[in-house]
């Protein structure tokens, strides 16, 4: 071969892998090669640039972020957030990536920790003797397992223990229908029934029987209660204002009542023993005046009465009544008569209408001012004088006739 030619053949075998690099073909298969293999989002920098190499990176991270904010809007949503959840996942959703995935590791378990002891501390404040023992257990544990437990369910065994200690309890005195309704709970009753029953339920029970009672109440009542009743009844009251009435203001009507009955006894009879504890009673309890129109009044009138028998009424041998007059035969009179008896008749108390113990009516008189003795004396002397015109006459007719 020809120096020439072989020259030629090397210079194209030197220039052939340059032409192959440069061509359309191998351009494309390089770059499907170095391509990488997730989705290439490209990374904003401050200054508006793209930048190729980070792509990856920023990438993934935008996807976490997106996966936190739906989380955080997901909490927002949740009715079961507390205040302090809330608080903190606005707060987070308006910083950063960094500030939700802060959020989310460590500042909703502190949050959601707090929120559930201000749950569990409400639901100890109104809750029973049961609920109050297990809310104080979780309190005292003070872990996140432990007051989730009691919120979930704890709370419902233990209301559950203090529904039917509340069912018992409205036996005491019931009428017919709550007094049924609560037998039959306690028997066969599941825990949902029974706190529907204490919740709501017996409400509109109650009110059937509160109505039946108010019914009964018109016989015997005085003239305040009946009054009461009947205004009660033509407003047609409901059960909260039934049971207003049933478990208060017939009281006060009653009590008003009995102050004016007892008024009355003190305006009639106030004798010491009476008027001592009518006046007692006035200014008493209600019990005390309930109690002393049952039983006082006639307690304090037989002492009265007692004591009226022993002082009040003239003596038998001893009724200050005149003697009879002894007329002698001169003429002269003596009146030996003499009446002489004790009594006492008091009152206390500014009433004007007093009638000492007994109801006698009247008081014992003294000898002095006896009027019976003083007539039965003017009519002894009445004889005598006419004893002696008499005798005086029978002595003239002598003397004539002699």
């Amino acid at each position: 071969m020809k120096l020439p030619r072989i020259a030629n053949v090397v210079a194209a075998a030197a220039m052939a892998p340059a032409v192959m690099l440069s061509s359309p073909a191998f351009a494309a298969d390089s770059a499907s090669v170095a391509a990488p293999s997730g989705p290439a989002v490209a990374d904003r920098l401050p200054g508006g640039e793209r930048s190729g190499e980070q792509a990856a990176g920023p990438g993934a991270d935008d996807a976490q972020a997106a996966r936190d904010r739906a989380a955080i809007e997901a909490l927002l949503r949740d009715p079961a957030s507390g205040p302090g959840v809330r608080r903190a996942a606005e707060t987070a959703l308006r910083g950063t990536a960094a500030n939700m995935r802060q959020f989310l590791d460590v500042e909703w378990a502190k949050e959601q920790l707090t929120d559930d002891r201000v749950r569990v501390s409400q639901i100890h404040t109104a809750g029973g003797v049961a609920v109050k023992r297990e809310a104080k257990r979780a309190l005292a544990a003070n872990t996140q397992a432990a007051l989730t437990e009691f919120l979930t369910n704890g709370q419902h065994v233990a209301r559950f223990e203090d529904d039917r200690v509340e069912l018992a309890r409205m036996l005491d005195g019931a009428g017919k229908g709550i007094t049924e309704a609560a037998n039959r709970l306690l028997d066969t009753g599941t825990r949902e029934q029974v706190r529907e029953f204490v919740a709501n339920g017996q409400h509109t029970v109650r009110a059937q029987d509160d109505r039946v009672a108010v019914l009964r109440m018109l016989d015997g009542a005085g003239p305040g209660l009946k009054a009461g009743i009947v205004k009660l009844l033509e407003g047609n009251p409901g059960p909260a204002q039934l049971r207003e009435f049933v478990k208060t203001t017939q009281h006060q009507l009653r009590d008003t009542d009995n102050r004016v009955l007892i008024l009355s006894i003190l305006s009639k009879e106030a004798g010491p023993e009476m008027n001592k504890a009518a006046v007692a009673a006035l200014n008493g309890t209600p019990e005390d005046r309930a109690q002393f129109l049952k039983t006082g009044q006639h307690e304090a009138r037989a002492k009265d009465k007692a004591a009226g028998g022993q002082t009040g009424k003239p003596d038998a041998d001893n009724t200050g009544a005149a003697k009879p007059a002894v007329a002698t035969g001169t003429g002269n009179v003596t009146n030996t008569g003499s009446g002489t008896g004790t009594g006492t008749g008091t009152g206390t108390g500014g009433n004007t209408k007093v009638t000492p113990a007994g109801g006698s009516g009247s008081l014992a008189k003294t000898g002095a001012g006896d009027e019976n003795g003083w007539i039965a004396g003017a009519a002894a002397a009445a004889l005598a004088a006419g004893a002696g015109l008499v005798l005086a006459g029978r002595r003239r007719r002598t003397s004539a006739e002699g």
